[in-house]
């Protein structure tokens, strides 16, 4: 896998039982543990099992400020 997987990271992995997510808690030995989203137990797994990382995107951007309006005789501010 190309992508560094760091604890935090969202995962979706397979086992025998089948597909799930879960968040990375930390890497050892070439293994990483996980605690499942599902609430199930989860054993330590290879990275072989990882299918995909979601990664944090950060904090969206802010959107670009406006001039706050001005009264005009245009545009009259009922209060």
């Amino acid at each position: 896998m190309s992508v560094p997987i760091s604890a935090g990271d969202v995962i979706l992995a397979q086992d025998s039982a089948g597909r799930f997510h879960a968040v990375v808690h930390g890497s050892r030995l070439g293994r990483i543990t996980v605690q499942r989203c599902d609430g199930r137990p989860a054993r330590p797994l290879a990275l072989r099992d990882v299918l995909q990382v979601y990664k944090a995107a950060g904090a969206p951007d802010a959107p670009p400020r406006t001039e706050p309006l001005k009264p005009t005789a245009q545009l009259h501010l009922d209060l």
